[in-house]
Order: C-alpha cells, then sequence, then structure tokens
C-alpha cells in the first residue's frame, strides 16, 4: 500500500495556441464553397472531381487506413472491460478413442484495473490515431481535387493553344504565298520565302510539342480520375474560365485551424502525447483480476454435478529493468517534443502557402493584364508595318519581327490565363478543409474538433 500511495502523476500545460499575424495581406468578399472547385463555374470540372474522389486509388488506400485505425481504436476500447472465455477440454486414450478419462467446462474473465490510466491513455492515442488519418485523407482528396482541376485547364489551355497554332499556320502560310507572288514580280529577295517559310515551320514543331502536351494532360486526368483512358467521359473544346472573385478568409487563426494537413500534425501531437502517458503509467504497478468458474470430472457423465469458482488478484510491480522503462519515457518525450514542433512548423507552411498564393496571383494578373496590353500593341505594329512592306516602304526583316513578336505574344496570352487559373486552384486548395465527401468513416467526431488551448501533458512523479 505504501508503494501505491507514492505513485502520482503531475500534469503540465503546453500551449499549442500559434502565434499568428491578424490578417492575410489581401482578403476577398466571396465565401469560399466547401466543394472549392465550383467556383469556376464548370460542368465538366465538376463531373470529373467527382468521378476522382470516387475511383482514385489512393483516396481508396486513404480510406481503408482510415477504417483500420477504426477498427483499432475498438480494439483499444475494449481493454477498459473485463474479458469473458468459454473453455472446454477433454482427455481420450488412443485404445480408447471413443471413451473420455476426463473432462473440464469452465468461464474464465480477466480485467485489469486502470488505476493510473494506462487504458485510457492507449485508447485516447488510437482516438488520435483515427483523426489523424482522417485528416491524412482529407489531404490526399484536395490533392486529387486540385491535380484533376489543373490538368483539366492545361488541356483546355493545350486545346486553345492547338486551335491558335492552326489560326497562325493559316495566317502565315497565307503571307507566304503574298510574298512568292511579289518575288515572281521581282519586288524581293528569295530570302524572303526562305526567312517565312522557317516561321512557318517553327509553328508546325511547336504545334507538335502542344500537342504532346495535350495527349500528356490527357494521361493525366485518367490517372488522377483512377480510370483507364478509353473510360474518360468525353472532353469538349472549350475556353479557358475567367478568375473568379478572390474569396473572403478571414483571420489565419479562424481559417486555416481546419486545414487537413495541421489537423494531422495536431492528430499526431496529441497521439504522442497520449503514449507518453501510458509510457510513463507503464513504471507503475498493474493490478489485475482474474476470475473462473469451471466443472472437472474424471467422468464425463458426472461432468456438470459440481462447480468451483475462483477470484485471483495479481500485482505486478517492476523494481529493476536495467532502466528501460525510464528510458522509455524520455523516448516519447522527445517524440513529444518533436511533434510539437512539427506541428509548429506546419501552422509556418500553411501561412506561407497561402501568402505565396497570394502575392503570385497579383502579379500573374499584372502580367496577363500586361501582355495583352503588348499583344494588342504586337497587333498595331504588325499591320502597319505589313501596310508598308506592300507598299515598299519597310523591310521585310522588320515584318517578319512584327509577325514573330505577334505570334509569341498570342501565345504567351493563353500561357499567362492558365497560369493564373492553376494559382487559384493552388490558393483554393490552401483554404479547403478538404471535406468533400459525407461518408462516416471519415466524418471526424464533433468531440475531437481541434481545439486551440492549453492542452494537458502527462509528467510523472513516483
Amino acid at each position: 500500500m505504501l508503494l501505491l500511495c507514492s505513485c502520482s502523476i503531475q500534469t503540465k500545460k503546453l500551449d499549442v495556441t500559434p502565434d499568428l499575424e491578424s490578417s492575410f495581406i489581401d482578403e476577398g468578399q466571396v465565401e469560399l464553397a466547401a466543394n472549392w472547385w465550383q467556383s469556376f463555374d464548370d460542368d465538366k470540372l465538376n463531373e470529373l472531381i467527382a468521378i476522382g474522389l470516387e475511383s482514385n486509388q489512393s483516396l481508396v488506400s486513404s480510406l481503408a487506413r482510415v477504417n483500420s485505425a477504426s477498427a483499432g481504436l475498438t480494439v483499444s476500447q475494449s481493454d477498459k472491460y473485463p474479458d469473458l472465455n468459454l473453455t472446454a477440454s477433454s482427455r481420450n486414450d488412443f485404445d480408447d478413442f471413443d471413451r473420455a478419462d476426463s473432462a473440464s467446462v469452465g468461464l474464465t474473465s480477466s480485467w485489469e484495473l486502470d488505476l493510473w490510466g494506462r487504458i485510457a491513455s492507449l485508447e485516447q492515442r488510437a482516438v488520435w490515431d483515427v483523426v489523424a488519418k482522417q485528416a491524412l485523407y482529407k489531404i490526399r482528396a484536395n490533392a486529387v481535387a486540385g491535380s484533376i482541376a489543373k490538368a483539366w485547364f492545361g488541356w483546355i489551355a493545350a486545346s486553345d493553344k492547338q486551335r491558335l497554332f492552326a489560326d497562325q499556320y493559316k495566317r502565315t502560310n497565307s503571307a507566304l504565298k503574298v510574298i512568292n507572288r511579289r518575288f515572281a514580280l521581282g519586288k524581293n529577295s528569295i530570302t524572303d520565302i526562305w526567312q517565312q517559310q522557317r516561321l512557318l515551320e517553327s509553328i508546325v514543331a511547336q504545334q507538335a510539342v502542344n500537342d504532346a502536351r495535350l495527349a500528356i494532360f490527357t494521361k493525366q486526368l485518367a490517372l488522377w480520375l483512377g480510370v483507364k483512358s478509353s473510360q474518360l467521359p468525353q472532353l469538349t473544346q472549350t475556353s479557358l474560365p475567367k478568375i473568379p472573385p478572390l474569396p473572403s478568409m478571414g483571420l489565419p487563426l479562424s481559417t486555416l485551424q481546419y486545414r487537413p494537413d495541421i489537423q494531422q500534425a495536431f492528430a499526431e501531437l496529441q497521439a504522442s502525447n497520449a503514449t507518453m502517458a501510458a509510457a510513463v503509467t507503464d513504471r507503475f504497478p498493474r493490478i489485475t483480476l482474474r476470475a473462473s468458474y469451471s466443472t472437472n470430472k474424471n467422468n464425463v457423465q458426472d461432468l456438470f454435478d459440481d462447480w468451483s469458482g475462483s477470484l485471483i488478484s495479481s500485482l505486478v510491480l517492476p523494481l529493476f529493468d536495467a532502466g528501460a522503462k525510464k528510458a522509455v519515457v524520455k523516448q516519447k518525450e522527445y517524440a513529444l517534443e518533436a511533434s510539437f514542433a512539427d506541428y509548429k512548423q506546419t501552422w509556418l507552411d500553411a501561412i506561407y502557402a497561402v501568402e505565396s498564393s497570394l502575392i503570385t496571383e497579383q502579379q500573374l494578373a499584372k502580367v496577363a493584364t500586361n501582355i495583352d496590353l503588348q499583344m494588342s500593341l504586337a497587333k498595331k505594329t504588325e499591320r502597319v508595318i505589313s501596310s508598308k512592306y506592300l507598299n515598299g516602304k519597310a523591310s521585310y526583316l522588320t515584318l517578319l519581327k512584327a509577325q514573330e513578336t505577334s505570334l509569341n505574344l498570342e501565345r504567351q496570352v493563353v500561357d499567362a490565363q492558365k497560369e493564373l487559373i492553376n494559382n487559384r486552384v493552388s490558393l483554393y486548395r490552401e483554404l479547403s478543409h478538404g471535406n468533400f465527401t459525407q461518408d462516416s468513416a471519415v466524418e471526424q467526431d464533433k468531440e475531437q474538433e481541434t481545439n486551440f488551448s492549453a492542452k494537458t501533458i502527462i509528467d510523472e512523479n513516483t
């Protein structure tokens, strides 16, 4: 009793409330939908992501791990209650196999008294393991949705450029015919024809590269959807969408605390806390109650006539283990310290990712506007120089340079719009909570939601 009374547990507080900036660098007015891709108002994108969230094999794998962790939680919870087992045995000689010399039937039960919270701590570790697996599922679901969105917009951009290359080839070839006629009239040199042919072939080469990109984006869509290329929904040519208004984000603490990667880091921190608590209590005495009720007779006919029962209590007190259990506690303390540092770093990474996307969007919007202006000026310049060339007032090299500039800027307009959309997809992913499914296996229990406050950390005092 003296040894039991000398065992106690101290607790200390670990403040897990992150120290964050008061607000983001930019704010919008539109509320971000849970299914963020719907902001682009693209029915085909909605269809593709719906298929991906159902068929992607990495999500199937993650969901299986969620179910496995849930089963592990059930195992941990069962340790709080006594078990009950039915036992039966008989003895037979080989010479007289039909006759039993002795037989026994009985019930046995055992129950460990959770005096120091070891079993409760292991249960809490299992609970947070489930939360961590749910968060990992949400991380992957968000990644799948983002990858499908980027592949789809890449496919649209490649399709746009495919049409653009066809139009550029047609215009450049028409210009080549004009130069050939002028050459036949002796108004220009053969080198003008060669230079125009070179420009035409450069369009063909870039078109071939773009066709390869288009095929790769198709394969990427099949990969992320988890289907064969032949099973892809019909992809129809369309235009890149306009950038939706910037979403309203609020304060970093309230906005980012339900990000799945932060939830995962928080759950792992709590699991490390529970593991250390279990390691501390493992150094304390352990009391187990065992009960049995059985009948045992040499004659099977008299087997159930007499019954006997027993209740045994056992005490296990570690005395000497060469410091192994104490080292285990230190090991778990270091693991908790590492989890806490990982948790704080996850917050820093999350804020950096959002701020980086906002900064990039501001600059990409300026670039897209600037390229539109450049293209407008380049087309005006090309028309004027083309008119002068036909009137013999400008050289072909000047016209060629104007053509190349105009053609290149037309392609840059498409690329700039695609980059701007992809960056918005990245921003949506950084702000998303990953709640795209109503499946009960990945719905986080309200009692286990992230609560940013001082959490109790187990320490020992024996």
